[in-house]
């Protein structure tokens, strides 16, 4: 397994490739846009190759790099994503078998759907809103369809909110619920063993 770190201090993102011992190889360097902040992966062109997607908070956009297949990744290729962007998360929301991502604008408070085409390329977003300040997102499915649903963890309002998915790559509006002070990250997972 290897290892890919988002440098927000310097603007770029660091490869680190294992030996399948633990160890790994020093740093590729690779140029992405003013502040990365978060990062997914997923083969986005089919190829069965693993690509990145990578938040870049001050320019407002995601990034995808292409893998080449051999360690090393193509220049990424930007899309809009709101404002100050913080988290992506990558899932097939449409059901077309090609993978798609879902950005968290910080100050638009909004989610930005970006499908994909298969080829590499994303579809121009689609905003939905969401609670104040969201800082973590994920995709997972909250109501046992079959459909992908995303969730937001809102920092400035103490909420999280869930977005049903309607399978055709579309969302219902929001459903907010309350959580602790400042909320940051999240993760899902049947913890209670309900299958739910």
């Amino acid at each position: 397994m290897d290892v890919v770190v988002a440098n927000y201090g310097e603007n770029t993102i660091s490869l680190l490739l294992g030996h399948g011992n633990g160890t790994f190889d020093n740093q590729q360097l690779y140029q992405c846009g003013a502040n990365p902040y978060s990062l997914a992966t997923g083969d986005f062109d089919n190829d069965t190759m693993i690509d990145l997607v990578v938040v870049v908070s001050n320019d407002n956009t995601v990034g995808l790099l292409l893998s080449n297949g051999d360690g090393t990744f193509q220049a990424p290729k930007s899309y809009p994503a709101g404002g100050s962007p913080t988290s992506v998360t990558a899932g097939d929301f449409n059901h077309d078998n090609n993978l798609d991502i879902a950005v968290a604008s910080f100050v638009e408070n909004t989610v930005s759907v970006l499908l994909g085409n298969g080829n590499g390329t994303f579809q121009p977003q689609t905003r939905y809103g969401i609670g104040g300040s969201p800082q973590g997102l994920i995709s997972a499915d909250f109501n046992n369809d079959s459909i992908l649903d995303l969730a937001a963890a809102n920092q400035g309002e103490t909420t999280v909110s869930v977005l049903l998915g309607n399978g055709n790559g579309s969302f219902q509006t929001q459903v907010k619920y309350a959580t602790g002070n400042g909320p940051t990250s999240l993760i899902s997972g049947d913890f209670n063993k309900d299958k739910q």
